[in-house]
């Protein structure tokens, strides 16, 4: 089954300055964003809570994080503490784990190849930067 690539969400088309009024889905679901980031989960171990405190802030803070993301967080941290207490314990991660928490990071924009789709906000250049090509001066 060919698939192609997974869509970026409309908030991170916005911060990479590639959204266009052209492909936006105008009945796509809005959801709150997080304003004040709630402590880590119960079941989080040092790890996985070491990185729910490190992560949320940082992800509120560039205005990404919707209350509905703090359930793909959580697994994240979770797969992560799990990742770390086998590696503590000398065990090698499956493929498949790997995968998946690879998955999972990219999904947050954590992952080099994820990242370069996302710049921080700030100020946009106006105009059409390819107004000149093709002409000579």
């Amino acid at each position: 089954m060919a698939r192609g690539r997974k869509p970026t969400a409309p908030n991170l088309k916005v911060l990479a300055g590639t959204d266009r009024p052209d492909r936006s889905v105008p009945d796509a679901p809005e959801f709150d964003l997080v304003s004040k980031f709630p402590e880590p989960p119960q079941h989080l171990s040092t790890d996985g809570a070491e990185m729910w405190n490190q992560l949320g802030p940082q992800l509120v803070a560039a205005r990404v994080l919707q209350v509905v993301d703090l359930f793909s967080l959580e697994q994240l941290c979770f797969a992560w503490q799990m990742f770390r207490k086998k590696a503590r314990a000398g065990m090698e991660s499956t493929a498949a784990e790997n995968s998946a928490l690879k998955g999972m990071f990219s999904e947050f924009g954590m992952t080099p190849a994820s990242r370069r789709k996302v710049a921080a906000g700030g100020e946009k250049p106006k105009g059409n930067k390819f107004a000149a090509n093709g002409k000579r001066a």
